[in-house]
């Protein structure tokens, strides 16, 4: 990491939590806080995504990698409410330090068995409620790859503002470079976003 960011928003209790949910496709799921037994589950869905190349830039992700990146703040995840898998997660977490700590980002997994159920909208939905909850005043997403067309979808959908363009700033599998797209979005004064 370029540099130190805080630490989680320690203190703050979002009593709305567990949220249960139905897909698109009448499955039930809870979004809820991480808890350190869902390391495991965790790991292997971010593991599966970083293997893929669409959508985070790290080529690697070994368990230390993934708790130095994934798991230093907030992070939220979605269950299978009658399994109990993870389905999909997301973190929450300043984006830059000290006088910008305000601006917050995240990175969202989604089990490819469940793409298309609508899980991905949903938690962006509620990562902007949670993350105005947890004080911060504005959304930027850095890196969304230009070929990650959901994600780009959700983002125009939620109101979210393209602030830029990176060319040529991603290598897929394939060796081809692609460019990637920033977003941002300033939360309402009264935390609704």
């Amino acid at each position: 990491m370029a540099y130190n960011l805080p630490k989680k928003k320690d203190g703050i209790k979002l009593d709305y939590l567990p949220i249960d949910w139905t897909t698109k496709k009448g499955r039930k799921v809870v979004l809820d806080e991480y808890d350190v037994k869902d390391e495991p589950s965790l790991h292997a869905l971010f593991q599966d995504t970083v293997n893929v190349g669409e959508s985070y830039p790290q080529d690697s992700a070994t368990l230390e990698e993934f708790r130095s990146y994934y798991l230093t703040h907030q992070v939220f995840v979605v269950k299978d409410s009658k399994e109990g898998n993870i389905l999909g997660a997301f973190y929450v977490k300043p984006n830059f330090p000290g006088r910008s700590s305000h601006i917050c980002n995240s990175g969202f997994l989604v089990d490819a068995i469940c793409k298309g159920e609508g899980i991905g909208k949903w938690m962006v939905k509620n990562y902007l409620r949670i993350a105005a909850d947890l004080g911060y005043k504005a959304s930027f997403f850095n890196l969304v790859f230009e070929i990650n067309n959901a994600m780009i979808r959700i983002a125009q959908n939620l109101g979210f503002q393209q602030a830029g363009r990176i060319p040529k700033a991603v290598k897929l599998n394939d060796g081809r470079y692609i460019d990637a797209i920033q977003f941002y979005k300033e939360f309402e004064v009264d935390g609704t976003t």
